[in-house]
């Protein structure tokens, strides 16, 4: 399973998009209020330069998630046929 696109959305909310047409939305907001790491992200301009890279969404350095943690914490727009 692969990531092939990433997409900030509204409410701290990123849609993944994967190489087998399945689409999930992962809460970041969660992880904001968990982690304090994570809270540069309340920065909506920084938010919204989500990007992807292997396994991999990322901000910055600080700021990021495997797709692991996608699957078990997102919630499934689209599985997979």
């Amino acid at each position: 399973m692969k990531l092939i696109n990433v997409e900030p959305k509204d409410n701290y909310i990123v849609r993944v998009y994967l190489d087998d047409d399945s689409i999930i939305d992962f809460d970041v907001k969660a992880e904001l209020e968990r982690i304090s790491c994570y809270k540069p992200l309340y920065n909506n301009e920084l938010f919204k330069k989500v990007a992807f890279k292997n396994k991999r969404i990322f901000w910055n350095d600080q700021c990021d998630f495997h797709l692991d943690q996608i699957l078990e914490r997102g919630d499934f727009v689209k599985a997979a046929e």
